[in-house]
């Protein structure tokens, strides 16, 4: 593969008359690769290269040439029933955006995946279209709005909300029910819970947090807690200010959670109520990948706030990310998933979306991760998924057979008004590949 893409020397042309050499192009996508932005696996790497070669042959691949060649299926795959292609094709052009947004933002070309398309288009790069957010006040959610900017909200006191989080999961976890009064739990024969809790291995529960900065003003004093959409810990925080950037920022050590966390958690350390079980939460600030092997994972917060899951929810999956945290796209047909909360004034309508994801991994752990795009999504996933009589709906809609460890998706939409919900319904279902999964991205793997 490598060898034809040094072996061909005429000059590739597409979009806007934007002409490349192959030399350029490749030198290009070594640089992608090299950045580490298209993350462990080396499947979207091969991709990568697959499709150079074709645009420096001009010529444009079929998604089953891409299976067979790259991805190593049969000649008997049947793409109108595996999406695996799209989904990496899907997964690849997102961070190739990427790149061109973070450190490629010198690059004089960038090379994009069209929607729709297996090929690579090759244009003048413009770093000032993909200008991060700057910094934002401490109230907002964490998140940028489906405008691009980020998103206003109401001052929830943030580190005092977190603090009461804390405070309300240890109450939970250390108060102990009347065994001559305990009853059988109504999840055991769930089929999103059944696989947590008819295992005795220990349950960890991440909250999706936020970092939170202290902003100085000339004379050295903090004058305001700001967020950095780029900066999620203290350790981040030092590595930017170690390259000459994100100055005038302090640590201190404060972190805030959405105010949906606190309910959501509630409702599911209800269902994880046993006193044989270990359960522990922790904060995604201070996850690492170790924590994955020997746990059964469970995730309450934001889309924004998965961080080091983000790959993991995504990779097998049905549905991808759009231009901000309150987008979603199903990769099959381009229908949009777009929330509004956060935009409505007053009495104004308003709808939110939370998806939910169940999946084992390779070592026998089960994982439920549970992010809304906004506080109104979260909320109203988790009673979905925590009331027996709604989680019946879920499960007689994905009808999976019976298996012990159970892999799907599902994502519900929110509508409100004046601050209330009145309504959450099923709007997207899928069952999960987790060869694919696992494939993609090998975390917590023993």
């Amino acid at each position: 593969m490598h060898g034809s893409f040094l072996s061909k020397l005429k000059r590739v042309q597409y979009w806007y008359l934007t002409v490349v050499e192959p030399e350029e192009l490749k030198r290009i996508c070594e640089r992608v690769v090299k950045s580490g932005e298209l993350g462990r696996s080396r499947t979207y790497a091969a991709i990568l290269y697959y499709l150079a070669d074709h645009a420096i042959a001009g010529t444009t691949p079929k998604e089953i040439s891409i299976a067979m060649d790259v991805l190593g299926r049969q000649s008997d795959f049947d793409v109108g029933k595996d999406s695996i292609v799209r989904v990496h094709i899907y997964h690849l052009r997102s961070k190739l955006n990427t790149y061109f947004a973070r450190q490629g933002r010198q690059e004089k070309y960038r090379i994009e995946i069209p929607k729709g398309q297996y090929m690579l288009a090759i244009t003048e790069n413009n770093p000032a279209e993909l200008a991060a957010p700057s910094a934002i006040d401490a109230t907002d959610a964490g998140a940028p709005g489906i405008t691009g900017k980020m998103l206003y909200r109401r001052n929830y006191t943030p580190w005092l909300a977190l603090f009461a989080l804390v405070m309300l999961a240890a109450n939970l976890m250390t108060s102990q029910e009347n065994p001559a009064e305990a009853i059988s739990n109504p999840f055991s024969d769930s089929l999103l819970w059944a696989p947590i809790l008819d295992d005795q291995a220990p349950v960890l529960v991440l909250v999706g947090d936020y970092y939170i900065m202290g902003e100085e003003d000339p004379t050295g004093n903090v004058q305001r807690m700001v967020r950095e959409f780029d900066i999620n810990s203290a350790s981040e925080l030092s590595t930017r200010q170690a390259e000459g950037a994100a100055t005038g920022y302090l640590n201190l050590d404060l972190g805030y959670a959405p105010t949906s966390v606190p309910k959501a958690l509630v409702d599911v350390l209800h269902v994880l109520d046993d006193d044989s079980r270990q359960v522990r939460v922790k904060m995604m600030s201070e996850f690492t990948t170790n924590d994955l092997v020997g746990n059964h994972i469970v995730y309450l917060g934001l889309l924004s706030g998965l961080r080091g899951l983000t790959d993991l929810m995504f990779a097998a999956s049905g549905l991808g990310l759009g231009m901000t945290y309150d987008e979603l796209v199903n990769i099959d047909n381009d229908t949009l998933y777009t929330s509004s909360s956060g935009l409505s004034v007053g009495e104004a309508s308003y709808r939110d979306y939370g998806m939910v994801s169940t999946f084992p991994s390779p070592s026998g752990m089960q994982f439920v991760l549970l992010a809304g795009m906004r506080d109104e999504g979260l909320v109203n996933l988790a009673e979905e998924v925590t009331l027996p009589e709604k989680l019946e709906v879920l499960e007689k809609e994905v009808a999976l057979q019976q298996i012990d460890k159970p892999a799907f998706e599902a994502l519900y939409e929110v509508l409100g008004f004046d601050n209330t919900n009145f309504d959450a319904k099923l709007v997207y279902d899928n069952k999960l590949d987790t060869d694919v999964l696992w494939e993609t991205r090998l975390i917590g793997a023993p």
